[in-house]
């Protein structure tokens, strides 16, 4: 590989993997953001990590302080020892004398380029970032005289040898583009909030002059000691080899009515109303998984762990707890067996984070089922962007090529309409169990059909659903005599 091409680690492993290897050496990089975003941590945590490499490191802030520089690093526990940090404001008094910011002069802003850009010369850095550049477009006459200031900020730096990080904070009223166009690689960093919960950030790489990355939106979290980035998810770059596995769900009856098992690589949405038993029936299949020797991932956006155990947890012999949505989640409780719980809280976490921690239990706790619960509030996570189907539709490819069942729940309580969410996931699923009530006797009962099996023949029979502890129990065909059979409601 050229000089021109290698890359450069920025300390946060998936970014990296974003960027296909890391920023560009010595080549200049914006990172550009509204003020909250975490430009600076982001620069923090790119020096820090030149700092564990052995290499010489050198910040030059425009705006903070030294002490508030500090400050920042120790809110993440991180030492800045090793890192020259240099205030470049005000200019020293050997400089230009001080003009006002209503009537800059070209010398002045000329000055303070020539400034930074000797700075970074006799320092011998590697590793440069500049914080930030909004201090010296404010000091420009308009965007010609800021662009020329630009283009000479950019060709001093190049022969120093440097890789730098340019931090902007997009605070000018009208948006401009001379930054992106003058170095080689942007990264936008971006803040969206919610009218509730937490915040959402996500990132995208816009350009890298002469590299390749994986261009969209990625979401990304800040929290205390590392910046945890999420790619978003390309199904057709991930495989996993290996003889496909078929599940049945332990119920004589009930795979009777499916027509056989379930076989990895597929996807099944369970639909019904609240309280049907749709929770139980997916926890059946997932007993039958354990019980193979298969590893299954269960994530409940709707459900405590305690309601869970009451039902069929119990029988998997342990499982590991934990909440998705406070930035990766962790586990807690009992040691790690074949069942994976995780509680997801809806409004905390990001649809790349969800995707994610799906991904993290397929490739490294080898999970061969995962069970949403359910996509109603999954749908609540990825509202704004209006995309259920074609984030599904990646997931469930993704799935089928790393050789893993899905089961996804849905409640409805109409007619099924497959032009509306989340019916019209159904639309791309490979089975579809349906769920219902009926009345008979004056008494509320429940049944059980299966509307659709793409992979092999199935029964058209609406039966009667029992819910135990021990798991699902299916009855005999429910027969409905012509003058009552507004008594069976088929809803689907």
């Amino acid at each position: 590989m050229s000089p021109e091409l290698t890359r450069i680690l920025t300390g946060v492993p998936e970014l990296d993997a974003v960027l296909r290897g890391g920023l560009l050496r010595q080549r200049i990089h914006l990172i550009e953001g509204r003020p909250g975003t975490g430009k600076t941590t982001l620069g923090l945590r790119y020096l820090i990590d030149g700092i564990g490499r052995g290499e010489r490191c050198l910040y030059l802030t425009l705006s903070e302080t030294e002490e508030e520089l500090r400050a920042t690093a120790a809110n993440h526990g991180w030492s800045l020892d090793g890192i020259r940090i240099v205030e470049a404001l005000p200019l020293p008094p050997d400089m230009p004398g001080p003009q006002t910011l209503l009537l800059p002069t070209e010398s002045e802003l000329s000055a303070l380029v020539d400034r930074i850009a000797d700075l970074v010369d006799q320092s011998g850095a590697e590793r440069v970032v500049i914080d930030s550049m909004v201090e010296i477009r404010l000091l420009a006459h308009d965007s010609a005289h800021y662009r020329r200031q630009i283009i000479a900020l950019r060709q001093r730096l190049s022969g120093a040898g440097a890789t730098v990080l340019l931090l902007d904070d997009l605070t000018s009223d009208g948006r401009e583009f001379e930054l992106q166009s003058a170095v080689h690689g942007v990264v936008t960093l971006e803040q969206i909030e919610r009218s509730f919960g937490a915040a959402r950030r996500r990132m995208r790489v816009i350009k890298l002059r002469g590299g390749d990355f994986q261009s969209g939106w990625h979401d990304y979290v800040i929290l205390t000691g590392e910046v945890l980035v999420f790619p978003s998810l390309i199904a057709q770059e991930h495989h996993r080899p290996g003889p496909p596995i078929e599940i049945l769900s332990g119920v004589e009856q009930l795979d009777a009515l499916v027509g056989g098992p379930l076989a990895t690589g597929s996807s099944t949405m369970i639909l019904g109303p609240s309280g049907v038993g749709k929770t139980t029936l997916a926890l059946q299949y997932a007993l039958a998984t354990v019980r193979a020797g298969h590893n299954v991932g269960y994530f409940t956006f709707d459900e405590s762990e305690t309601t869970l155990r009451s039902r069929l947890v119990a029988h998997m012999g342990g499982g590991e707890d934990a909440s998705i949505g406070q930035g990766g989640g962790g586990g807690t409780g009992e040691p790690p067996h074949r069942f994976f719980l995780r509680r997801v809280n809806p409004s905390r976490i990001s649809p790349g984070e969800f995707i994610w921690n799906v991904r993290r239990l397929v490739e490294d706790k080898g999970a061969r089922l995962i069970i949403i619960d359910s996509i109603n509030s999954y749908l609540d996570v990825i509202r704004e962007e209006k995309s259920l189907l074609l984030q599904m539709n990646e997931l469930f490819s993704y799935l089928s090529n790393m050789n893993v069942m899905a089961i996804v729940i849905g409640a409805h309580s109409a007619q099924l309409d497959t032009s509306k969410e989340p019916d019209a996931l159904s639309i791309i699923t490979d089975n579809i169990l349906s769920l219902r009530y009926y009345e008979r006797d004056n008494v509320v009962r429940k049944a059980i059909c299966v509307l659709k099996k793409r992979q092999g023949r199935h029964s058209h029979e609406i039966c009667a659903l029992h819910l135990t502890e021990d798991g699902v129990r299916i009855g005999a065909r429910i027969d409905v005599p012509d003058d009552q059979a507004g008594e069976v409601p088929l809803e689907a």
